[in-house]
């Protein structure tokens, strides 16, 4: 956060009933204190007990220089002058400055909000309704509400610090794995692969997520999301924030936006771009003048295999298996042997004598 954010979160926290707390790898952490919970509501109870510290404190302790984004619930946000309720920050700071005369500068609120009050064990977001089994997907939604957009992919992200968070990705790898000598581009992921592929454990950390539905818990995200499904028949779409296509799994909808959305692979001879290799090559024939794909009556040679298919169409329905014996022609192996069983059965047996003959004379 910039001085300026800083300023307007300490006024948040000073005069609203906001609940600040931290989310690391899978577990929440309180603001004011040290202590870990592996769940949303623990923390909050937990920082309801804490009473907030003075302006002073809280910049030079807790939203000191470096601090990131601070997350908050808004589930009960009030003000504390004078006990009126809101669903909103902006419309919280509205009313902080005409009715209190409260100073904030023109910087942004340096808070990310939610409401983590739950319905029937699931989240909403408090910006489009949309609900959620679990805080990392809600959390995860709140990228759809985006103000700012990766220039590299597309992918629109809800503050600066997770657009900065996201470039990672686009990197080399720099963090190596001593056990293997894999490379990846965050220590995050470094420790995952080491937990994944080497068995090395933390005890505290072996099923931090729980199923909001029963007992269950689980030390993997989509270990997690395969108990709602089977036990559970809560299943999960992924749309694409850029043309709001819906896909069935996450994997698809990364596979989506790498083919769609994203242009990392430049032609080297006019510099557009393409998300796969496949897609620049076929491209790239357009340069080249290539023509691979040959019609086999009239031997006219074509660039793309689907321009070749449109062009066949002048030539009649092809046919692509003929009957030796009366000519006739089929489109597929199945009708071809299925004429020869009805109409040709001697044709069949002669095949069989013939191959039982072979196998005689070998």
């Amino acid at each position: 956060m910039t001085i300026y954010e800083r300023l307007n979160a300490a006024t948040f926290l000073e005069t609203t009933t906001i609940k600040p707390f931290f989310y690391q790898q899978a577990n929440f952490k309180c603001f004011y204190c040290t202590e870990v919970f592996p769940e949303i509501q623990s923390v909050l109870q937990h920082t309801a007990f804490h009473s907030v510290p003075d302006r002073s404190s809280l910049l030079k302790q807790y939203l000191r220089k470096g601090k990131r984004v601070i997350k908050v619930d808004i589930s009960n946000l009030r003000c504390k002058l004078c006990e009126q309720k809101f669903s909103d920050l902006d419309d919280t700071r509205k009313h902080l400055i005409t009715v209190h005369k409260k100073e904030f500068n023109t910087a942004g609120n340096g808070l990310m909000a939610y409401d983590l009050s739950m319905n029937n064990g699931v989240f909403s977001c408090h910006k489009c309704g949309k609900t959620f089994n679990s805080f990392f997907l809600l959390n995860r939604h709140m990228n759809a509400h985006f103000s700012v957009v990766c220039e590299t992919c597309g992918l629109g992200f809800s503050s600066h610090q997770r657009l900065i968070n996201h470039r990672i990705v686009h990197q080399n790898g720099v963090h190596k794995c001593d056990k293997c000598q894999d490379i990846f581009p965050t220590k995050l992921k470094l420790r995952y692969h080491i937990f994944k592929k080497h068995e090395i454990t933390n005890a505290k950390r072996v099923k931090p997520l729980k199923c909001p539905h029963c007992l269950e818990r689980f030390s993997e995200h989509y270990r997690k999301m395969t108990h709602l499904k089977e036990a559970h028949g809560i299943t999960f779409t992924f749309e694409c924030q850029l043309c709001k296509a819906i896909f069935p799994t996450r994997r698809a909808l990364t596979e989506h936006t790498t083919k769609q959305h994203t242009q990392k692979i430049q032609c080297k001879v006019c510099g557009k771009c393409f998300g796969t290799k496949s897609l620049l090559k076929m491209h790239a024939r357009g340069h080249t003048g290539e023509r691979n794909f040959f019609c086999s009556v009239c031997q006219k040679a074509y660039m793309h295999e689907r321009t070749l298919r449109q062009h066949m169409r002048v030539h009649g329905p092809v046919l692509r298996f003929t009957c030796c014996e009366c000519g006739s022609g089929f489109h597929n192996r199945n009708d071809y042997s299925k004429h020869m069983k009805q109409w040709h059965p001697q044709w069949q047996l002669r095949t069989i004598v013939k191959n039982f003959g072979t196998e005689v004379v070998n």
